[in-house]
């Protein structure tokens, strides 16, 4: 079926008001190697990459809602919320946060712009700001091991990779943190593009 990006971008506004009400911005476009759409959600400096495929993008047009979607912009409503509570009820730790983050140099998406800047309580102060909270220890484990192999491999690791050196469960990072972009960003990686992204989220590294 015909429709351009402009369409598509209303469809969802439609399907899923909660972006409009959020006043979230909503950036499409065409990936002919994916043969999928990109889709970039962004509020201040929280933001949500996801795909969504040719069929699924018809369906949407159809009216018929895709699940995979609306779990991901839920996520990024509840991480958002979450953040905004945690600043109202814990003004304390927001300090101490804040405090932190004047110490290192974060890019407009909010990622560490030196990877050397990185450790236990800028990771702390990344969770915060992306409404993911206090780290637990698992969290820690999960993102001290992505940026220990990414300083040696230069890449992120397979996500299955690095639940099993860790010691917990195949799914462990969907489990502890939702997205593994945010994983990223608090493990203080640069900023990933669009082809990166792909690869992050889907568990394929270079070879």
């Amino acid at each position: 079926m015909a429709y351009t990006i402009e369409d598509l971008k209303n469809k969802i506004f439609e399907m899923y008001p909660e972006v409009k009400q959020q006043s979230f911005n909503v950036n499409i476009y065409y990936s002919e190697e994916k043969q999928s759409y990109i889709i970039r959600f962004q509020k201040g400096t929280s933001e949500l990459i996801t795909h969504l495929d040719k069929q699924d993008a018809d369906d949407c047009m159809n009216n018929v809602k895709c699940v995979y979607l609306g779990v991901q912009i839920g996520q990024f409503i509840k991480n958002f919320t979450e953040k905004e509570r945690f600043e109202r009820e814990k003004p304390e730790e927001v300090a101490q946060y804040k405090a932190i983050e004047k110490t290192v140099a974060l890019d407009e998406g909010g990622y560490l712009k030196n990877i050397n800047d990185w450790n236990e309580k800028v990771a702390q102060m990344i969770a915060i700001k992306e409404g993911v909270g206090t780290l637990t220890k698992e969290q820690l484990d999960i993102v001290k091991f992505i940026h220990e192999y990414y300083k040696i491999y230069n890449y992120f690791p397979v996500l299955s990779h690095v639940c099993k050196n860790i010691n917990q469960p195949k799914d462990c990072i969907a489990e502890k943190l939702i997205d593994p972009i945010v994983a990223w960003k608090i493990a203080g990686l640069p900023k990933p593009d669009d082809n990166l992204i792909n690869i992050v989220k889907y568990g394929v590294t270079p070879t």
